[in-house]
């Protein structure tokens, strides 16, 4: 028999194969779950009422999804709110991540205390909300995070924690992915909620498909969570069974990022140890504000003598150096020469059009990319250079009053409709050899500086609220 092992023969089957046809009886028997709950029913009657409820739910979850078609004109936006002007907006997930180490924890208690007291954020980005901050961390001691806290000047009354949760006559840990949902009425009980600030999110290690599938549902319900009470969400990316002495940074690459908002990655300046970069990964509704510098720094507890904790200090200018040409530098294949050229044309070619290879020659010789007597043209660095720039070389004058001049290529068509003359075809000066060049738009004239450090010297669980 189909039905359950328990009662094998239930008094009504016999009837209900006589009053019931055949897809009916079929849609019996490809449910046991169905016909366990039903079993105890001694009434026919009772199991065929049942019979056509049970089908239209079925039939109901079996229904094909109908992707929901909404008019542009129906669709309704609002302007950001930041808490950290282009970095941390309300309503939003925002992730760091960084080496085992790397200062991620300092950082975030550092824009706690901006936060809960109104303070100014580094390099003149305008000023933090004032208000009150959930922060959530399950795997650290007030005896470790309070003080680097007071370092930072939080306002602790601002301030609200959970670390544990009570589960009947006991407590445990806080578990993300098992306790997010008991948050909701926490969240909706702060007055003046700025921020949540998770310290931190296990992220798996690995790069298979189920790792992926399970950081980004995590990271699904923490942006759910944003947008439902208005809040900033700051989570900190933790590698799971991470190395401290690797220092192996959280690869961005492999995880989903699509739930968040924006991404940053803290990384060792490797100029100087003790200075950290703050690099921008992902930003939907901002441009990139810029790479920040800062490092780890002892501060003394004035309220108690002898009692210090880290403390973060930001440089008073930013990075003309963003995470993707962070990352280029540190490849294996890095080719430092050409990078070094790069920066020199950019720099030379800052506020000019274009520079006559006698002038580039010159001022090549005294940044020593050339030898004394090295032409132009026997360097192949600056020619590389010159070349993933979009500059194009271009003839000036006739004879002996012309000379060869490297031009950037809006620069060259203004002079073509002024009609002076020039060309391509011949060498780009008497020791240079002629080199084609493809059409490519010239790169951002900024110039890159050095890194940081030449910039400077019950049955339901309830969440323990504190």
């Amino acid at each position: 028999m189909f039905f359950n092992r328990i009662l094998p023969n239930p008094v009504w089957l016999p009837a209900v194969i006589q009053r019931t046809t055949a897809e009916e009886l079929a849609f019996l028997q490809s449910h046991p779950q169905l016909q366990s709950s039903i079993a105890e029913f001694a009434s026919v009657e009772t199991v065929l009422a049942l019979l056509p409820r049970f089908q239209a739910i079925a039939a109901a979850a079996k229904a094909a999804p109908v992707p929901e078609l909404i008019s542009g004109s129906e669709l309704t936006d609002h302007p950001a709110e930041w808490v950290w002007p282009g970095r941390i907006a309300r309503g939003k997930l925002t992730l760091i991540g960084g080496a085992p180490g790397s200062g991620k924890t300092t950082l975030a208690m550092d824009m706690i205390g901006r936060v809960t007291t109104g303070a100014d954020w580094p390099c003149e980005e305008g000023v933090a909300p004032k208000g009150s901050v959930l922060l959530i961390a399950p795997q650290s001691h007030p005896d470790t995070f309070v003080p680097r806290l007071k370092a930072a000047g939080t306002d602790l009354a601002r301030l609200h924690t959970i670390r544990t949760v009570k589960e009947g006559a006991r407590s445990r840990r806080f578990n993300l992915e098992k306790d997010i949902t008991t948050l909701d009425p926490l969240i909706s009980g702060i007055k003046d909620l700025q921020m949540i600030v998770i310290d931190a999110v296990d992220v798996p290690a690995g790069r298979g498909r189920a790792a992926a599938r399970e950081a980004g549902a995590l990271f699904d319900a923490l942006a759910e969570l944003a947008q439902r009470h208005n809040v900033a969400v700051l989570a900190i990316a933790h590698p799971v069974g991470a190395d401290y002495l690797s220092r192996k940074p959280v690869s961005f690459g492999t995880l989903p990022l699509s739930a968040a908002c924006a991404a940053f990655l803290v990384e060792a300046d490797p100029a100087d140890a003790g200075h950290r970069l703050l690099l921008q990964v992902k930003n939907e509704l901002a441009y990139d504000p810029g790479s920040l510098s800062f490092c780890i720094m002892e501060r003394v507890n004035r309220k108690r003598p002898g009692e210090t904790a880290a403390g973060v200090m930001f440089a008073p200018q930013k990075l003309a150096l963003d995470a993707c040409e962070f990352s280029a530098r540190q490849a294996r294949g890095f080719n430092s020469a050409k990078a070094e050229a790069i920066g020199f044309l950019r720099a030379l070619f800052a506020d000019r059009t274009h520079h006559k290879v006698r002038e580039i020659e010159q001022e090549a010789r005294a940044m020593g990319l050339l030898g004394a007597n090295q032409p132009l043209s026997q360097c192949r660095a600056l020619r590389d250079a010159r070349m993933a720039l979009g500059l194009l070389a271009m003839r000036e004058g006739f004879g002996k009053d012309g000379a060869w001049v490297w031009v950037w290529p809006d620069a060259m068509e203004a002079q073509q409709k002024h009609g002076e003359p020039q060309t391509e075809t011949q060498g780009e000066s008497d020791s240079q050899e002629r080199i084609d060049v493809p059409s490519a738009a010239p790169a951002a004239s900024v110039t890159s500086p050095p890194l940081a450090a030449a910039q400077l010297q019950a049955s339901v669980p309830i969440p323990k609220f504190v």
